[in-house]
């Protein structure tokens, strides 16, 4: 390692699924902070460590990017690492890749995007516990999205050093929804989880009292069939006027279009859908979930149910749809939010200062 007197700039190693293959959150965060211009004195290497594919295949994927981190390691051009993770075989891996920076004295910070993170553990045996625990007080740094779940990491690993860095999007200088919108937008993977099943029995419910022209775009990889072949069973097809992964062509001309945004989900971290939306201005009807009370101010700048609640989220739906006033004003308090705790450029402010924090704890603690 160089004095830090002779570092003008970090190379940070960051690693997370192959970004250009895998759909959702973690990856969004990590592509925007890849592609972001914002950095100021931060250089990126990235390695992804998991793809889709049989187990084999995964493990030799895998097992091809530990080797390359080694490289990277051994060659001495990494200052540090930032490990993306989620739960199950996300942690693992990543938790490998810590334990071989920590060998060639490289800090590592683990940001943590699992929403399934409390179910996982609980299936750990007392063993497994005790390594988990290892592993987030070895970290430098855990990053995780919300005051909750820094409360409930801290349960797992009293010793761990952990900070909230919300989510973040890019956010515009001026709020983009417009009052003639009239159409509803769900974002993320289709699927039970996300509560999609639920949203179309709720539109079934509410289909007589909403505007006749409001359409539904089901923006998100995953059951993209069974959401298809539900709406067709309850008779709603003609609300649904997409459903599949939109690109971003496609998905900003449905943005334009949305009213509202829906995610009546069961489980999740710090949704980047809710953010997205929320930054183009468009309210949103979410679950009293995870870090979503966070973002979301019940009544002020959208609406939060309970999950499974389709009752609330149909009336929720037909009075949102239905009141162009109350839509405005969620809109005008939900971007204020945004601009003040999630923008993108705040957030790099924040992780770079975090970066060099420790860098210079680490110089210090070896000149002792």
């Amino acid at each position: 390692m160089k004095k830090s007197g002779e570092k003008s700039r970090l190379c940070i190693l960051m690693c997370c699924s192959d970004i250009n293959t895998f759909k959702g959150g973690m990856v969004t965060v990590v592509k925007n902070y890849l592609e972001s211009r914002e950095w100021k004195s931060v250089d990126f290497i990235f390695v992804a460590t998991h793809k889709e594919g049989s187990g084999i295949a995964k493990a030799v994927y895998f097992l091809t990017a530990y080797l390359r981190i080694m490289k990277l390691l051994l060659s001495h051009k990494v200052d540090m690492a930032h490990l993306h993770m989620a739960e199950r075989g996300s942690f693992y891996r990543k938790a490998m890749v810590e334990r071989l920076c920590h060998r060639f004295h490289i800090p590592v910070i683990l940001h943590h995007h699992s929403a399934e993170f409390e179910a996982f553990y609980h299936t750990l045996s007392a063993g497994r516990r005790k390594w988990v625990k290892k592993a987030l007080e070895e970290a430098e740094l855990n990053l995780v999205l919300s005051s909750l779940l820094a409360e409930k990491y801290r349960e797992k690993a009293p010793g761990a050093k952990i900070e909230v860095l919300y989510n973040a999007v890019n956010v515009p200088e001026e709020n983009p929804y417009t009052g003639n919108a009239s159409d509803i937008i769900l974002l993320g993977k289709l699927g039970q989880r996300k509560g999609t099943y639920d949203f179309l029995q709720a539109l079934k419910a509410a289909d007589d009292k909403i505007p006749q022209k409001t359409k539904c775009y089901l923006c998100g990889d995953g059951e993209t069939a069974g959401a298809a072949s539900f709406a067709e069973e309850l008779g709603i097809r003609h609300r649904v006027a997409y459903i599949g992964w939109a690109e971003a062509e496609k998905k900003a001309e449905f943005l334009g279009r949305a009213a509202i945004h829906v995610l009546p989900s069961y489980g999740e971290g710090l949704p980047m859908s809710i953010l997205e939306t929320m930054a183009r201005g468009i309210p949103n009807i979410s679950t009293d979930i995870a870090s979503i009370p966070e973002v979301i101010e019940n009544g002020k700048n959208g609406f939060l149910i309970q999950p499974g609640d389709k009752d609330s989220l149909a009336e929720r739906m037909i009075s949102l749809l239905n009141d162009p006033l109350q839509r405005e004003e969620f809109s005008k308090n939900g971007f204020s939010v945004i601009q003040d705790k999630f923008s993108l450029q705040k957030n790099i402010r924040t992780l770079e200062a975090y970066y060099w924090r420790i860098w210079r704890e680490k110089v210090s603690e070896a000149r002792r």
